[in-house]
Order: structure tokens, then sequence, then C-alpha cells
């Protein structure tokens, strides 16, 4: 049994922790009420006081989701692997060097997994080592997910007028509840850095746009966010929750209807409708899309650090060793039908980037394309659209390359991850071992903690670092000799200029068979 931490006061009562390697860590706290029952589909309710101390030594409840198989693969476990579900969900976790009143900065992070699944408990995601190293308090969340979190419902009864975007509004109570009680952590309230990757990245550009939650937080951190640029239209989203309606033999999806059926029923009828619930324009919430040509106005002020890593789309292509060994052909192929363009136009893409990299093979080409395509041009130009406002604007590319199977994964999607919080022995699967490992997380541990601290990433480890503009696309590129680049790749991903921005309209299974 871990020693107990000193017992922490806040405003819904009093809490008991445990201390793990030094740090105070304080697990399943609640931020807000259970969501099941009268709950469902509603704005998060307020947590209900009570008398005595409470234990906070266990992880909450993960959102429901729907299995999948591939998760429990050790390559993913570390990032993937879940709580059992409930709808009683809404709980964060935190880790924190000290409870005294030193007013650290905090980071808060929105975990990955698209708008449908995983969790902020995942063992890659303990902020024990991230907290001592940075002198940091890390928040964890967990909150609403798929059609739970973003449900559509045209239907008169208020109560259901916020269903599209309740995800959303789960995250920014966790943000109030880190506002009213960081404190007594050692914690500063009015310096919170959000930061996510992939999913969570692409909820944070969404919360740039978001007016509950502006004043909530003061920097953000956006890593390989692919779809984040917009946001479902209203049509989009009611052909989701029309889907969900087939699927349970309803005319219509009735809010009332819905509270009454069971969690699991719900689980599987998502699953079946194969549909994308995810945040989107209930013009209450969100009026506009967050980086539709402009970022949001909101968003000024707020410094952002934004960046992807190097071939993110190994990740996906790993399923088939066949996809190591293409050949031309195959990827005109797919980069067609992916890019939903005639062969000879996929062609001129291919050339375009057979000309930039003339000792790629063919799937280090469809790599570099589809990287560039579903995470880097989306990222970079959110990042342009940012400094556009004024506000200090960083980009970054992770390029420190995983030995595992081969080293055919490089620097895949996730994979800068277990760097940040410390937690590379969870992720050896991934990530491998070896002498660069310890130099590799002091440099992403100084980097994001500095960030956090002042707004700038610039610290010891690294070189000098200009801020990214449009016009200066200047770039951190991660790894044990980091240096800085203008616009890397950007010569070859100017051959995808006049494509249409990627966005969960995309089945990434385009491109990852033949």
């Amino acid at each position: 049994m871990a020693p107990a931490a000193r017992v922490v006061e806040t405003r819904s009562g009093r809490l008991r922790g445990a201390t793990n390697a030094g740090v105070q860590v304080f697990k399943g706290i609640r931020y807000a009420a259970s969501a099941s029952g009268d709950n469902r589909f509603r704005p998060p309710q307020p947590v209900l006081s009570w008398a005595g101390v409470r234990d906070a030594l266990q992880p909450g409840a993960s959102a429901p989701q729907f299995a999948v198989p591939h998760h429990t693969d050790p390559f993913y476990r570390w990032y993937s692997e879940i709580e059992p579900i409930s709808e009683d969900c809404l709980f964060l976790n935190v880790f924190s060097p000290s409870l005294d009143d030193e007013r650290r900065p905090v980071l808060f992070w929105i975990h990955g997994g698209g708008w449908r699944e995983f969790a902020g408990t995942a063992r890659g995601f303990d902020g024990t080592a991230l907290a001592r190293e940075g002198d940091v308090v890390v928040v964890t969340i967990n909150h609403r997910l798929n059609g739970f979190g973003f449900l559509r419902i045209e239907d008169t009864d208020e109560r259901f007028a916020d269903a599209a975007n309740t995800g959303m509004l789960d995250i920014v109570a966790a943000l109030e509840w880190v506002r009213d009680n960081i404190a007594s952590f050692g914690g500063d309230p009015w310096n919170v850095t959000l930061f996510g990757e992939s999913g969570g990245a692409s909820k944070i550009a969404a919360i740039l746009a978001l007016r509950p939650a502006h004043g909530l937080f003061h920097k953000a951190i956006m890593q390989s966010s692919a779809g984040g640029m917009r946001l479902a239209e209203p049509e989009e989203a009611a052909r989701a929750t029309a889907s969900l309606a087939r699927e349970l033999g309803l005319a219509r999806a009735d809010g009332a209807a819905l509270q009454n059926l069971p969690m699991e029923t719900l689980v599987e009828a998502m699953r079946r409708t194969g549909a994308v619930f995810r945040g989107s324009i209930d013009n209450r919430n969100f009026n506009t899309h967050p980086f539709a040509g402009q970022a949001s106005s909101l968003s000024a002020g707020i410094p952002l650090l934004a960046g992807c890593t190097n071939t993110e789309t190994t990740y996906y292509l790993r399923g088939d060793d066949g996809n190591f060994a293409l050949g031309f052909a195959d990827v005109t192929r797919r980069l067609a039908r992916f890019l939903r363009r005639d062969p000879a136009s996929a062609d001129d893409i291919i050339a375009r980037y057979r000309a930039a990299y003339p000792d790629f093979d063919a799937s280090r080409i469809l790599v570099a394309i589809t990287s560039d395509f579903v995470f880097k041009r989306n990222t970079y130009a959110m990042a342009g659209m940012h400094a556009a406002l004024g506000t200090p604007t960083y980009a970054f590319l992770f390029e420190r390359q995983s030995p595992v199977e081969g080293g055919r994964m490089g620097s895949c999607h996730t994979s800068e991850v277990p760097f940040i919080f410390g937690t590379t022995e969870a992720a050896s699967s991934a990530i491998g071992e070896g002498q660069d490992i310890a130099p590799m997380t002091r440099r992403m541990m100084a980097t994001w903690c500095a960030f956090a601290r002042t707004g700038n990433p610039a610290n010891p480890t690294l070189p000098a670092w200009p801020p990214y503009t449009d016009m200066h696309r200047h770039t951190m590129v991660l790894n044990l000799d980091s240096r800085t680049e203008n616009d890397p790749g950007g010569d070859a991903r100017a051959a995808l200029a006049g494509e249409a921005w990627f966005g969960y309209g995309h089945a990434l299974t385009d491109f990852c068979r033949n």
C-alpha cells in the first residue's frame, strides 16, 4: 500500500490520495455527477458535497465505448487500455509534486481516440514522472464520448438542447473544477495549459473556439491533430443521429426514449452504425468552425505549440506486413481511392514526392504522402492561422525513430507521448529501448514544461526556436540532435495544395488496403 498523502480540502469535500515516487497522486476525483439516468445527454451536473474524507486512490470508470480487438496489442495498449466502462465516468486525476502554496503550472491532458474511445487513465498517461521532473501539476480527465457525448437530438425538450456537445461541456466542467480547486493541490488556476494528442488535439482545437471555456485555460498544445479544423455540420450530425435511431428501430431519436435504453444497447447500436459522433455546430456552444480559413478570435492571446510526428501513418499501416512491401502501382490505387482522385492525378502527386525523396521506396512514399495529408498539412495550417492573430505560436516535428519491428514504424502516431509523460517503460513495445530514451525524455519534458510555464518552449536542451508564422515556418525538429528548419517537408507537401482538407469523412482504411 502506498503511503497516504495528506488530506486535501476541495469545494465539495475532503479527499485522501497517496504518495507515489515522491508525488502526491489523487485518482478518480468526481468533477461532475454521474451522466447516467436523467443526466444522459444533458450537460454535466454539479457534484453533491459530502461529509468526512473520501479516498481518491483508484481511477474512475471509463466512458462508454465498444471494444476494438487490436487495442489489446502491447504496441497500442499503453495508450488504449481503459477501465471498466460506465456512464458514471466524469472523473479526473491529479499528480502534484507537493501540496503547498507554490502555484505551479498546470498541464491538463485530453486523451486521444477520436471522439469515440480511450480514457485518461491509461498507463502511458500516468502523470507522476512529469509532475516530479517538471515541477508541474498534471491533470488527466475522462469525458463522455461517441453518441453519449455528441448526439444531436432534434427535440423540443430543452433538457437535450446541448446534447450535440455534452462531451465538450464535460471538459469545461473539468476545467472549472481546476479553477476552483487546483490551488489546494499546489497548482496555479491562472496558468493552465491544455495538451492533447490526436483526437485530444482536435478537441483542443474546438475548445479554442468554445465560448464557455474562455478564461479557463491560458495556453494550448496540439499534438497530431487530424480532423480538428472543422466540426460536424448540423446535417452530418443529424445523419449520425438518424443512423442510430434506425439501428434501434426508432422512428426518430427521442431524448426521453433514449434515456430509458440500457447503456449496453446504445453502445452496440453506435458500433453497428459506423457513424462518427463528434462535436458539431449547434449555434449554442459553437457558431463557427475552429479553423475555417481563420482562427477563432476567442483564441487570441492563447500561446500555441503545435506539431506532428514524422511518419504518423505507419501506426495505421502496421496491421498488414504487406503494407511495407508495396509497389508504386499499389500506391497509385490506394492514393486515388483515398483522395478521391483519378489515377493520373494520384501519379502526379506521387511523382512530386519521389522527386523530393528519391531514396524512398513505394511504401515510404505512401507514408510520406498520407502523413502529410492527414496530419501535418492540417496541423501546420492551424498553426499559421493562429499565428495570424498575432499570438505566440510555435511548431515542432518529432523525428525520433523507434527501433522496434526493424525500424519500420519510424516516428509513428502517438510516439512522442511517452517521452512527455516519462512513461517510456510502459510504451516500450512501441518506442523500443536504448540509450536515447533518457535524454529524449528530458528534452520533451523540459520543452512541454517550459511552454506551460511561460508560453515559450525555449529551454537549455534545445537550440534557438523562433516563433512560427505562415511566412516564416520555423519548426523545431525534435530528436537527439534537435534543429530548427523552415517548413520541413514543405516542398513535397505543396503537391497537396489543391486537395480538400482532411476530415472525418475520409476513411483511413482507404490507404491501408489494396
